[in-house]
């Protein structure tokens, strides 16, 4: 039987369990704190009835555009991405980057229990992997309502996806529920990444893969520039390991394409 998605969520706000009071509401069974489930997702982010807190940073807010969002997969990650890792540089194409996801992720395998697209944006990556494990329960999480509804879209024959909103910060699910996560693309977006791999780990159960890509520091004048315009932060590679280690990982391994990367450790 797939897993469902209330055993995977906890409240954002006290990690009490979550349980289901109507079709459109959901709340916590310690602090009774509400969330909506309406238009094809969860709302970890906002309390039913309280304003929505602002987006951190300005590039996740240029993610609640719809124009931005409508482009977002042809046109404007394909450009940030030659942006930051450098105009000539090698950038793999969805196919390419999907496919070091598969393997490091052993997505070839027959597998079941659940896996989080984390940041899943317009949910690309968050179909593709639906598809390579059929038996298993997705989550596709993502801060942006507006990205949130494109992968409604995008995911549209998959009944085995389940969207949530939610913030990296925090994130709203158990300890030890995940098989594996893949986060692509979105490291640059955090404004601590450190936290984000300490959640990781902790919803990760033990022998889970977590698998990201970003960008890496360069000299590039493009790349400078698109940090000035858009908040977005680049990764110290000479640094990471280390970071990921003291969060509890194992088993670094990498793979470059100019100065966009993908990496992937495990939990022991």
């Amino acid at each position: 039987m797939p897993v469902q998605l209330l055993d995977l969520l906890a409240c954002p706000a006290c990690a009490g369990t979550i349980e289901r009071t109507s079709a459109l509401e959901i709340a916590c069974t310690s602090c009774v704190r509400t969330s909506t489930a309406t238009e094809g997702f969860i709302d970890m982010i906002q309390e039913a009835g309280k304003p929505d807190p602002a987006a951190p940073t300005t590039a996740q807010k240029l993610m609640e555009s719809k124009a931005f969002v409508r482009l977002y997969e042809v046109a404007m990650r394909p450009f940030f991405a030659r942006l930051f890792a450098g105009f000539g540089s090698h950038v793999p194409s969805y196919a390419e980057e999907f496919q070091v996801y598969n393997d490091w992720l052993k997505l070839d395998e027959e597998r079941t229990g659940a896996w989080l697209d984390l940041s899943c944006g317009a949910g690309y990556f968050t179909d593709r992997l639906a598809g390579a494990v059929p038996n298993a329960t997705v989550v596709g999480l993502d801060i942006s309502v507006a990205m949130l509804k494109k992968a409604l879209h995008e995911t549209v024959g998959r009944p085995n996806v389940e969207l949530v909103r939610g913030d990296v910060r925090g994130l709203p699910f158990r300890d030890e529920v995940f098989d594996g996560v893949s986060n692509p693309g979105s490291l640059h977006l955090y404004a601590d990444p450190q936290s984000a791999y300490r959640e990781v780990f902790r919803l990760l159960k033990p022998g889970g893969v977590y698998t990201a890509s970003t960008f890496a520091l360069n000299d590039y004048p493009t790349s400078k520039l698109g940090v000035k315009l858009t908040g977005i932060r680049r990764t110290d590679l000479s640094t990471l390991p280390e970071e990921l280690e003291k969060a509890g990982f194992v088993n670094y391994r990498l793979v470059k394409f100019g100065s966009a990367f993908v990496f992937a450790v495990t939990k022991p």
